[in-house]
């Protein structure tokens, strides 16, 4: 037998054991699609998780799970606890999965960290709808998140850094997923500044104007109205949030909670530029605002934002203008509700659902970076002080 024939046989030989081998090792199925699967971004390096409210809220997760309330859908976690590795999990009937585990290099608030999330999230749980949980600390507007060079406080909290609401908003943009709603599980995220940054990223957003508590949201609870169908029950859940709270005592006894429709923001935008431009702005003389934070008004960031732009309308004698800003509102914001005071001590008479920060002065704006958002540039801008 010659080298030629001996060649090919070899070649054939090579050849059938190859189709062997792949006729041995099918490729796995891709996963069915979920009608829904809601992802819980729980940034618990912080803490929130050396205290383990973290494992809390999973245990109240797997509650919910075990009475079957996720149905066809998929719920997952990705968990970056305190001082360990971060992991992709699942949260399944009887059972916790855990689909990846992630290097500790990249921070928890880095957007390419999220961005890696959300892309995991897409691969491993494919839906026909998404939800998106973020849980954490938060300090809304205030913009010196981990692109600048200065102490961070925004959206999560881990060593010492979190991520501005400008660089979480695009990040969702830009997400291979669209997700149908986000709730703040986390304190002050429900300022006009960062819902205005959001706008074009999500249509339903729920959360805080004021602290919470830090054990947060029932998840036990609040699981089931995630995966109703056909829609998930954001109102339902953010009711939940409220009513847990309302029903204890003493300090315990504090909350806000509130949900917005995105699609209205622009026309809320121009009613409050209107007022900006015919009545101004600054803090009117003798108005005792509405605050949303256990401080005093001078240092707090945080006020009511329909009954600031109620007393300028006053003062100003524009009833119009304060009309149309009504009507723009009441298409934003689908649910408000407050306990009677913030820990027992700041009165929530005048609680409508969204705050906003006061510029007293034009030099006030350069507080946590406020000429940098959004909603100063399109709308606060429009104050003139003299």
């Amino acid at each position: 037998m010659n080298r030629f024939r001996l060649s090919l046989i070899f070649v054939g030989l090579v050849l059938i054991s190859l189709v062997s081998c792949r006729k041995d090792e099918p490729t796995p199925p891709a996963p069915t699609e979920a009608l829904r699967a809601v992802l819980v971004y729980m940034v618990a390096n912080n803490n929130l998780g050396s205290s383990r409210f973290d494992a809390m809220d999973i245990a109240e997760m797997q509650t919910a799970a075990d009475k079957g309330h996720i149905g066809t859908g998929r719920l997952l976690v990705y968990h970056a606890p305190y001082n360990k590795a971060p992991l992709m999990l699942e949260v399944k009937k009887n059972a916790i999965d855990t689909l990846k585990v992630y290097d500790r290099n990249t921070l928890s608030v880095d957007a390419s960290r999220m961005a890696e999330v959300f892309a995991d999230v897409n691969k491993l749980a494919p839906a026909a709808d998404y939800g998106l949980v973020l849980w954490s600390h938060g300090t809304g507007w205030i913009r010196d998140g981990i692109d600048t060079n200065i102490r961070q406080k925004s959206f999560g909290e881990e060593n010492g850094k979190t991520m501005n609401t400008s660089t979480l908003a695009r990040v969702i943009t830009e997400a291979p997923i669209d997700f149908s709603f986000l709730y703040f599980d986390c304190c002050y995220m429900m300022s006009i500044e960062c819902i205005y940054e959001l706008r074009d990223a999500v249509p339903l957003i729920a959360g805080s104007a004021t602290e919470l508590p830090s054990a947060g949201m029932p998840y036990d609870l609040n699981v089931p109205r995630f995966f109703a169908a056909p829609n998930a029950d954001v109102i339902g859940a953010a009711t939940n949030t409220y009513n847990t709270y309302n029903s204890y005592s003493g300090q315990d006894r504090t909350c806000t909670m509130s949900v917005v429709n995105t699609d209205g923001i622009a026309s809320l935008a121009e009613a409050a530029r209107a007022i900006y431009e015919a009545c101004g702005g600054g803090l009117p003389e003798g108005y005792e605002p509405q605050r949303f934070s256990y401080i005093s008004v001078t240092s707090c960031k945080y006020f009511d934002f329909k009954d600031y732009m109620h007393e300028l309308c006053a003062r100003a004698g524009r009833d119009d203008l304060a009309g149309a800003f009504d009507e723009a509102f009441d298409e934003v914001v689908l649910y408000s509700a407050a306990t009677p005071r913030l820990w027992n001590a700041i009165p929530l008479d005048r609680h409508n659902g969204i705050s906003t920060y006061i510029l007293r002065n034009a030099n006030s704006a350069s507080t946590g970076n406020y000429n940098q958002l959004s909603w100063y540039a399109d709308v606060a801008s429009a104050i003139k002080f003299e």
